[in-house]
């Protein structure tokens, strides 16, 4: 017990220090305002990839049913957005797809690239440089939005196959609860992608998808969005200080919050990975030293040596000889 208790408080010294000596905070800020810049860009490529396929609109319509997981004033910039590319006229949303689906991509790079960054120094790794930088941070930009694309799919469908089920009074809620795991299963995804193919480290020692950071970053997250909507509903005046930028300072707020809590979890990872190399070995039970026969070496002639039953043998020979001479 005693021991235990001391590996969670040496766990929780070393993540406190690892905030301070890894610069968390400063780190978090900067990809909260790249994130800032790069969330516009990546609704755009989205409901503009969606409308290749289906109508905008569901987009809206999902989106409008997370709403309780964004604080109020961050959604309701982001419902705007959503909207004005859902709801704009079908050739404008067609221009957007020949013009600027690249450009959105490209601008939606930075803040992910700002977040490889991040996790480089959690990880204590050094940078990739150049154009190799540049091509894995695009390259985890277009999966990342696939994922989104995926899930949001799966998300229309599911409470099309979940209405064919005779659940009876049950079907709204279990249509409700499906679109939240698939919600907190999307962020898991992402975020254990962003762990394992983010950092510059080597294949072998590459995170999975699915660890104790990336739970510890989903749980977290979701409280930390909870509290901070809350907080705006019952204490936060951002307004009054801001004017009208209160509820962009309020996003803003939430991307750090959000990028903070990404970063901590990677350090999770990091400190977990630490401790257990520096774990010392099991002790080897010594106390059968026996070796198994089928294993011993075979004897050399010089260790065989004379048989002494031979040697009593030789002598009984001789003393008869003895006699009859």
């Amino acid at each position: 017990m005693f021991a235990s208790l001391r590996k969670i408080f040496s766990f929780l010294g070393a993540m406190g220090q690892g905030v301070g000596t890894r610069h968390l905070g400063l780190i978090a800020a900067g990809v909260a305002f790249y994130g800032l810049l790069a969330i516009f860009p990546a609704l755009t490529a989205i409901v503009t990839l969606w409308g290749f396929f289906a109508d905008p609109v569901l987009v809206e319509q999902q989106f409008q049913s997370y709403s309780n997981a964004i604080p109020a004033a961050a959604f309701g910039i982001l419902e705007t957005q959503v909207n004005d590319l859902a709801t704009g006229p079908k050739e404008v949303l067609g221009w957007a797809s020949v013009l600027s689906i690249g450009t959105a991509l490209w601008a939606s790079r930075a803040g992910v690239g700002a977040l490889i960054g991040g996790l480089n120094a959690v990880h204590r790794t050094p940078a990739r440089g150049g154009l190799r930088s540049v091509l894995r941070a695009l390259l985890l930009t277009l999966v990342l939005v696939g994922v989104a694309l995926v899930a949001l799919a799966t998300v229309v469908v599911a409470p099309v196959v979940v209405s064919f089920l005779p659940l009876g009074p049950f079907a709204g809620f279990a249509i409700n609860a499906l679109r939240w795991l698939i919600g907190a299963g999307v962020v898991l995804f992402g975020i254990g992608l962003l762990y394992r193919l983010g950092p510059n480290r080597e294949e072998e020692d590459r995170s999975d998808i699915v660890t104790t950071g990336s739970i510890v970053a989903v749980a977290c997250w979701a409280l930390a969005s909870w509290g901070f909507s809350t907080y705006l509903e019952n204490f936060g005046r951002y307004n009054e200080v801001y004017g009208s930028l209160g509820a962009v300072v309020a996003m803003l707020m939430w991307f750090y919050f959000s990028a903070f809590i990404v970063l901590l979890g990677a350090l999770t990872n990091a400190i977990l990975e630490q401790m257990r190399e520096d774990a010392p070995e099991p002790v080897k039970d010594t106390a059968d030293d026996s070796v198994p026969d089928d294993v011993m070496p075979p004897e050399t002639e010089a260790e065989k040596g004379d048989d002494p039953d031979e040697h009593d043998g030789q002598d009984a020979d001789r003393e008869q000889d003895a006699k009859i001479s």
